[in-house]
């Protein structure tokens, strides 16, 4: 359901930019002289990660990348000499996967036995997988300043509505305590934990990008989105730090 639902925004997103370039066809030739509108599309590679690393992990065992891709329609509004005013459209993926070994990790899981499933809210020691996937629609505005004819950055904030979120993993080979650090302690061979429900439905961070020229209908970019809101609300209780959105964007630019 989720990959039908990803699917049909694609195509939306497409009969968007399709739309919007025809709308600037029809524009003055005046106004075209002054703006340019693109096709992005590219990979997103980062993380949900905490600005500082938390005590509670004590070593990292793997990081890998989820297929992220990133699509959007792009209008740049040039003014006097080489700056200019920029604003995108985009469908972001935002995904990873971590293996950790951590101690007195707050979190809450999910032990089956048998056909009942327990619950436990306290502090964790042992191994942990997490694995990430969430969606966004992303508007990012920033200004524009063109160094030549082939290289220009951009630098601004974004904003971004999530729309599919998928925020889980397992723990094994450790233990819990229940209720808190005091708490009764429970063996935890093997257990789960689903917080897809609970991510923020808005992020906004800041937007840095860089974009070189390799010929009329084509660019190169690198880009750089920062969250600055915590994915998971103050309220939350499965974890005690905050996790951000810091992503970098390999990608491309189709210039219409």
């Amino acid at each position: 359901m989720h990959c039908m639902k990803r699917i049909g925004l694609f195509y939306l997103l497409m009969i968007f930019a399709v739309i919007a370039h025809g709308q600037l066809q029809r524009d003055s030739i005046q106004h075209m002289r002054k703006g340019e509108s693109n096709i992005l599309g590219g990979l997103n590679i980062g993380a949900a990660a905490p600005t500082s690393f938390p005590n509670t992990i004590r070593k990292i065992n793997g990081y890998w990348p989820r297929v992220s891709p990133s699509l959007g329609f792009e209008y740049i509004y040039y003014l006097p000499e080489k700056w200019g005013i920029g604003a995108a459209f985009k469908l972001d993926f935002k995904g990873m996967g971590t293996r950790s070994e951590v101690i007195y990790f707050h979190t809450i899981i999910a032990v089956k036995d048998g056909d009942q499933t327990n619950e436990f809210t306290g502090t964790f020691s042992g191994k942990n997988e997490t694995r990430v996937s969430n969606a966004y629609i992303s508007v990012p505005i920033y200004a524009v300043y063109r160094f030549n004819n082939q290289w220009r950055a951009k630098l601004g904030f974004y904003m971004a509505w999530l729309f599919s979120s998928d925020f889980e993993g397992n723990v094994s080979d450790g233990y819990i305590r229940n209720g808190g650090p005091t708490g009764e302690k429970v063996n935890i061979d093997f257990a789960t934990f689903d917080f897809g429900e609970d991510v923020n439905s808005f992020d906004i961070g800041l937007y840095g990008a860089g974009e070189y020229r390799i010929s009329h209908k084509l660019s190169l970019s690198a880009q750089l989105s920062w969250g600055l809101r915590p994915i998971f609300p103050s309220t939350f209780k499965g974890m005690d730090f905050p996790l951000y959105n810091i992503f970098a964007t390999l990608g491309v630019t189709y210039h219409l």
